[in-house]
């Protein structure tokens, strides 16, 4: 099989800059244990470089070695899963079939934060429900089979509304904002245009009670669906 290289758009380097550099912070000195962990900076650095290019089929495997090389830690390995699947899904609008692989990134990710209460992880078992829906949500899009789009979109649904009642509960207003938007968009696929008006009016009140930046975007898509649902009259005397 033939490498797939593809040059990322400024807008999606600018999405893999932020995480790749989440990344290399996050483990730049982070691994003073073994000598397979002390590799793991090195590992990630090439998988960038590769990354930024667009050359994703020499990066992916290199940040899977990282991951593997991390299995004496699941606290840190989990963390490289969790943003490994993040750059995964910043990927997928080029390459959907990325998106089943970054889900399996966050089953795992959420299989270990709910195998302890106690366990301290940096993002909550809610947000990363609403990751692994997102990777239902975007992939149903290049779904041809109508009954596969239909499955997709309901997972999705349904993992975006157990994680709003916990985001909700947490106070994590921007993550709960997002998420919201996202069940609002799964909704008008669904083809219920009146629910998605509901949640994208609770997107676009928390944007503009926190001041968030995504509010005229969210605006915008509420207008339009409101438009949907309630079309403007033809103005002037002509009969319709």
């Amino acid at each position: 099989m033939a490498k797939t290289t593809t040059r990322p758009s400024r807008a999606l380097r600018k999405v893999l800059s932020a995480a790749l550099l989440g990344l290399q912070l996050a483990v730049s000195g982070a691994f003073a244990g073994s000598t397979d962990q002390n590799k793991v900076p090195q590992l990630i650095a090439e998988a960038e470089e590769h990354a930024l290019s667009g050359n994703y089929d020499d990066a992916l495997p290199l940040y899977e070695r990282a991951i593997a090389r991390l299995a004496d830690d699941p606290l840190q390995q989990n963390q490289l899963r969790y943003r490994y699947g993040i750059i995964l899904n910043a990927l997928g609008g080029q390459r959907p079939d990325l998106y089943p692989l970054a889900r399996s990134q966050f089953e795992a990710v959420l299989l270990y934060v709910e195998s302890g209460p106690g366990i301290p992880f940096e993002h909550s078992a809610a947000r990363v429900r609403s990751a692994i829906a997102h990777t239902y949500h975007q992939y149903s899009a290049v779904q041809e089979n109508p009954n596969r789009r239909a499955i997709m979109l309901r997972n999705a649904y349904q993992l975006y509304s157990s994680a709003i009642k916990e985001l909700r509960a947490e106070g994590d207003w921007q993550n709960l904002a997002i998420t919201a938007f996202n069940i609002g968009q799964v909704c008008e696929w669904q083809g219920n245009l009146e629910e998605a008006i509901e949640w994208l009016e609770q997107a676009v009140a928390l944007d503009r009670q926190h001041g968030f930046a995504d509010l005229e975007e969210d605006q915008a898509y509420l207008t339009a669906l409101r438009e949907l649902v309630n079309p403007q009259q033809p103005v002037g005397n002509t009969a319709i």
